[in-house]
């Protein structure tokens, strides 16, 4: 009897040892696929970033297009043509007006090395936003779920009229605060034509101190915030909130398989054979502030 259970012993520990063997996985390349990021906005001149994807476990960076013909076209005809600049990086010479539609027409050379052919994304409207009406920033004492320290708030009226959507972005210290949770966008169902000035709606929270035990009252002096509210479309909306929902998964059981967040921008008609990336038109509104005492 004791040696059946020595024996049982012995075989459980060495599942369990087997369990810690590295296991070395190999993903096979996938289909290489262009990457196209790029907008047309009110207040600056269009511009597109392109490169090529690579393998998921590649440490390597994505080699940059450098030799695409890039045309905007404004409400379907051709509006304004981009020239490379660096890096994959292109400008172009307009901005863009509210109300027209947009749309980016990408054209890659014959190449041994790379897939070549005619990218285009699908309208994008300019939709309008109206300007910030003021950023400040307040110190608050300590009270029952609030720290000690400076808050900065922003007040802002939504236009009238339902159906518009919102982009919110901040940087501290003129770095983007870019994490999951950072990807904020909304429609205007709920707040349509209101003003977020703590008389019709609170003002909006941009920035408290940190939650940090170690940071003082002190770390928060000179740091300086930006606050952007950008007018979107409503399928750039759903896009960026599918972003948000694959890298907010933490592998859990129920987490849903991640997949290529497919964008607006297709080589023919092809609804498979698509770009990686997303063109798109807005009207940002930016405003800053440094905390002081």
């Amino acid at each position: 009897m004791n040696n059946y259970k020595f024996l049982s012993i012995f075989v459980c520990l060495n599942l369990f040892s087997s369990c810690q063997d590295e296991i070395d996985i190999t993903l096979p390349d996938g289909q290489e696929r262009l990457i196209i990021n790029g907008n047309v906005l009110d207040n600056e001149v269009a511009s597109a970033d392109l490169s090529w994807s690579i393998n998921y476990l590649s440490e390597e960076s994505n080699p940059s297009v450098l030799n695409a013909s890039i045309l905007v076209l404004e409400d379907d005809i051709v509006w304004d043509s981009l020239s490379h600049v660096e890096d994959g990086h292109y400008l172009g010479n307009k901005i863009g007006e509210i109300g027209r539609n947009y749309s980016i027409e990408v054209s890659i050379p014959e190449s041994s090395d790379h897939p070549s052919g005619v990218w285009k994304s699908q309208n994008e409207k300019l939709n309008r936003n109206n300007p910030i009406d003021s950023i400040y920033s307040i110190f608050l004492p300590q009270a029952t779920f609030q720290r000690e320290g400076y808050y900065v708030y922003v007040h802002w009226s939504e236009p009238l009229g339902i159906g518009d959507c919102y982009r919110f972005r901040q940087w501290k210290n003129d770095t983007l605060e870019n994490a999951p949770f950072n990807l904020q966008v909304t429609e205007d169902q709920f707040f349509d034509g209101r003003s977020f000035n703590d008389i019709d709606l609170d003002a909006l929270n941009v920035a408290g101190p940190e939650r940090s035990r170690d940071s003082t009252l002190e770390d928060q002096i000179g740091i300086k915030y930006s606050y952007e509210i950008s007018s979107i479309s409503l399928s750039h909306h759903d896009y960026i909130n599918l972003i948000q929902e694959q890298t907010l998964q933490v592998g859990g059981l129920f987490d849903p398989p991640a997949a290529p967040i497919v964008g607006n921008i297709y080589r023919g008609d092809d609804p498979e054979n698509y770009a990686l990336g997303y063109f798109y038109a807005s009207a940002p509104r930016k405003v800053h502030i440094v905390i002081t005492p």
